[in-house]
């Protein structure tokens, strides 16, 4: 038989996290840590700490949940459905936003770093490359917390390789936007904490 009432009225009082007081989940509650590649940690030891206040946004976050895709199979016609045996991957790949400031009038400090961290997979004015124990970094950390600081998740990525660098193309004489850039990362592991 057909229910014919709702279950729950529109009122506070009938709903859990009303009554009990629970606060939602912030988008703009984390924070961004970072160590660079061992290369790069002497020359930028005041910059890997101010790398922090200067992102703005993390995406790719939503893919740390793996699950393997669906596979099918066809019979006269008829599709059965299965889950396949591997994954398409199992890297992380992140895309992380940072605001441009110019420290000290003109040092465009993180782009700098970025810089820096591209020319050690590939340096364009001389063909260097270096190996992947000198172009990684240990570790990266993304975590969220509440409204009082409180982590409640975090991830720890683990070979954090610089793949991307890109935002400082387009100049625009109409526009009052402050430039941001956008770095990607690949990392091969990562650790997953859930309070």
């Amino acid at each position: 038989m057909a229910q014919t009432n709702l279950n729950h009225l529109p009122h506070l009082k009938n709903v859990k996290s009303g009554i009990n007081k629970w606060d939602p989940v912030h988008k703009s509650l984390f924070e961004v840590y970072f160590t660079l590649p061992e290369p790069l940690r002497q020359p930028f030891s005041t910059e890997e700490a101010l790398l922090t206040e200067q992102v703005v946004t993390v995406a790719g976050l939503d893919a740390l949940h793996k699950t393997t895709a669906a596979g099918e199979q066809k019979f006269y016609g008829v599709t059965a459905s299965f889950l396949n045996p591997m994954l398409d991957t199992t890297a992380a790949d992140l895309t992380i936003t940072f605001n441009l400031n110019l420290r000290d009038v003109t040092d465009n400090f993180v782009l700098k770093v970025f810089l820096a961290w591209e020319r050690l997979s590939y340096d364009l004015s001389d063909g260097t490359r270096t190996i992947k124990q000198q172009y990684i970094s240990d570790n990266m950390r993304v975590a969220q917390a509440n409204r009082n600081g409180q982590v409640w998740r975090s991830f720890i990525f683990h070979h954090i390789m610089l793949t991307g660098v890109t935002g400082m193309d387009d100049l625009d004489y109409g526009s009052n936007d402050a430039i941001t850039l956008q770095t990607t990362f690949r990392a091969d592991y990562w650790d997953y904490d859930l309070a």
